[in-house]
């Protein structure tokens, strides 16, 4: 994402989009009420005859749709202002939302917001995750929206010599090199539960740095393993993923042991934002694109209450192995600084 404009008089922010993290903040970011300014088409009557035109209209928006792992978010709103000739003002109408395009943004933006929106735009670390074995292969993308598999196979040879694991090796770091040309990874983690990692990744031949592990399995088993090691948070450290689920365990495990550092609920969470008494907050991303406009602003106003009292705040996007615990507990758990009454 690039920050191409913000004028605070008026509240608008110019955004570039780079890739789809962007457009899942986006959909995250605006609300019922917000104005959007985006090039368009549109199905406009030409006499007896309709054809589809390009145009840019201002949308107060009514809702947005985003599909996880897709380059595509919807804006749905009416039309405050468009090319006079096309009389659509008024009317209801889409954006479409892809990569590459622009977008200028109206709303009341808080501090956490544009933190957020910062955040992004400075974020350019990207990493691949490749699991393997002479049995299995399984290779993933950490997102802000949670983990896209790429591919996941059985690549399993008939024959045990050792001699027998350097055709499926040159397979393996082909296919890894045809997703590293689509994805450009500045880091891959290799890992695997037996040495035939450092088979393929002696045949990989990519710019991108490459990290070593072991896990029992090179299947979403193994992910889930490699998601909780030190190695991700050395190569994906701005990534969230990796950190929701190790404060969900520590918070789980906090409540095992009986201890009053950690709440969840709107109504807990809200009270102990309000004394600067959260160190870690987990939202569920949902939450933030409710249709209570009440709700989700009691939720935005805690996140702000984190941000000011320096907490740290860790968005849970729906496809996060983690999500429906999360849920559980009212979509919002927060680990205390201190213990409150």
């Amino acid at each position: 994402m690039k920050i191409l404009e913000y004028n605070e008089r008026n509240n608008s922010l110019k955004l570039h989009i780079e890739n789809e993290d962007d457009l899942w903040l986006i959909h995250l970011i605006i609300s019922k009420g917000d104005t959007v300014i985006a090039r368009t088409t549109r199905d406009v009557s030409m006499g007896n005859d309709s054809r589809r035109v390009p145009m840019i209209v201002e949308l107060q928006v009514e809702f947005s749709e985003f599909q996880p792992f897709t380059s595509r978010l919807r804006i749905h709103g009416i039309v405050r202002d468009a090319p006079e000739k096309y009389g659509i003002k008024g009317s209801h109408h889409t954006i479409n939302l892809d990569i590459g395009n622009e977008i200028i943004i109206i709303k009341q933006w808080t501090k956490h917001l544009l933190e957020k929106i910062k955040k992004q735009a400075s974020r350019r670390s990207n990493v691949m995750i490749v699991l393997t074995d002479q049995d299995e292969l399984l290779i993933a993308i950490p997102m802000e929206q949670g983990i896209r598999i790429l591919t996941e196979k059985d690549i399993s040879n008939a024959m045990n010599e050792e001699e027998s694991l350097e055709k499926p090796a040159i397979e393996v770091a082909k296919e890894v090199e045809q997703y590293v040309n689509q994805y450009s990874p500045d880091a891959i983690i290799l890992a695997g539960p037996g040495p035939f990692k450092e088979l393929v990744k002696a045949k990989l031949n990519v710019k991108a740095k490459i990290y070593l592990d072991s896990v029992s399995s090179a299947s979403r088993a193994g992910l889930n393993e490699i998601l909780k090691r030190d190695v991700i948070d050395q190569v994906m450290n701005e990534y969230q993923v990796s950190m929701a689920a190790k404060e969900l365990e520590r918070a789980l495990l906090l409540m095992a042991q009986g201890s009053n550092l950690v709440t969840y609920g709107i109504e807990e969470v809200e009270r102990a934002s309000s004394i600067g008494a959260i160190k870690t907050l987990l939202v569920s991303d949902d939450i933030l694109t409710v249709d209570n406009e009440g709700t989700r602003n009691r939720v935005e106003a805690i996140m702000e209450n984190v941000e000011n009292s320096n907490g740290r705040i860790i968005i849970v996007p729906k496809d996060s192995t983690i999500y429906y615990q999360l849920r559980n507990f009212g979509g919002l758990l927060a680990l205390l600084r201190f213990r409150i009454n």
